[in-house]
């Protein structure tokens, strides 16, 4: 079988794509209307989504200030320090492992109390002890290295704050599974009502499809086109919506800074950027979803 010039290939696309434009301006008010309900949709997904986005970012930025200190016996020698920190280093999951010495220790806590605080007029020696403060790649890793740090010689106590962990784990989990679940309802959601109007403005032009069946052209001739203008749809919708939530975030995020300066909320360009691919993909794919479901239903009549 003969194929087709790449001049005649190249036509073809050429032809597909201004009518699928063109069909998107000639349409007017009904490209309008489609574009409309794409922006609404996608801006209640999108806003979703970055919901989502700010409550992983707060989380896992909370992930990372978990640590296990480890407090070490009085009196060891340097050799018996530096065994334990290798030991600790050892450990699966151990990022870091920092020292932190008696006289360290009371030099935070004059901080923490604040107000130039000098203890030596009440002790009469430093009672606070050495530590390691250990930090790991992810807080399930936790229980695991404190269990084992207790078993060192050297080692007189261990503190990671075991039911903070716990709580703040079942919360990553609750998150990001009500995040995923709800992002893929919103979806499914945008997917059927996005569809829905492309079909009003295929029907709408289904005089214009049955002629072009009688002349003989092809599923394919007559589908691309539509296919095209979905896509256009799509994109314009995702494009608005875009803009829009990434307005409202910066809006808020400016009154959170003021309000809650201690939440670790994500910046204004991390979300735009984890936005800009998602909208832009759900949104042309559903136009293309939509218009292929829209026209297959017509050429089968």
């Amino acid at each position: 079988m003969r194929t087709p010039p790449r001049s005649a290939a190249a036509g073809s696309v050429r032809y597909v794509l201004a009518e699928g434009f063109e069909g998107f301006r000639r349409n007017g008010l009904m490209s309008l209307a489609a574009v409309t309900i794409t922006t609404v949709t996608l801006v209640v997904l999108g806003a979703a989504l970055v919901v989502a986005s700010a409550l992983d970012h707060i989380v896992h930025q909370l992930e990372g200030q978990l640590q296990v200190v480890v407090y070490l016996r009085d009196g060891l020698a340097p050799s018996a320090v530096n065994a334990a920190r290798g030991r600790l280093q050892a450990l699966p999951g151990v990022t870091g492992v920092a020292y932190v010495s008696k006289q360290d220790a009371l030099a935070q806590l004059r901080r923490s109390v604040g107000g130039g605080a000098d203890f030596r007029d009440v002790l009469a020696q430093n009672p606070l002890p050495a530590s390691f403060v250990v930090t790991t790649d992810r807080p399930g890793r936790l229980a695991a290295i404190a269990a084992a740090a207790e078993r060192f010689p050297q080692v007189e106590s261990v503190n990671y704050s075991a039911a903070t962990v716990g709580r703040l784990l079942a919360l990553t989990r609750a998150v990001r599974t009500l995040g995923a679940g709800a992002g893929g309802a919103l979806a499914l959601l945008a997917l059927v009502i996005i569809g829905s109007t492309i079909r009003l403005t295929v029907f709408a032009r289904r005089t214009e499809i049955e002629v072009m069946r009688l002349v003989g052209a092809t599923a394919g001739f007559i589908r691309w086109p539509f296919v095209v203008e979905g896509a256009v749809t799509g994109a314009c919708g995702a494009a608005v919506a875009f803009a829009s939530v990434v307005a409202l975030y910066a809006g808020v995020m400016h009154g959170a800074r003021a309000s809650l300066p201690f939440v670790p909320l994500p910046s204004v360009e991390q979300v735009a950027l984890a936005l800009a691919w998602k909208l832009s993909l759900w949104g042309v794919v559903i136009g293309v979803v939509g218009s292929l479901l829209a026209v297959r239903r017509h050429l089968r009549a």
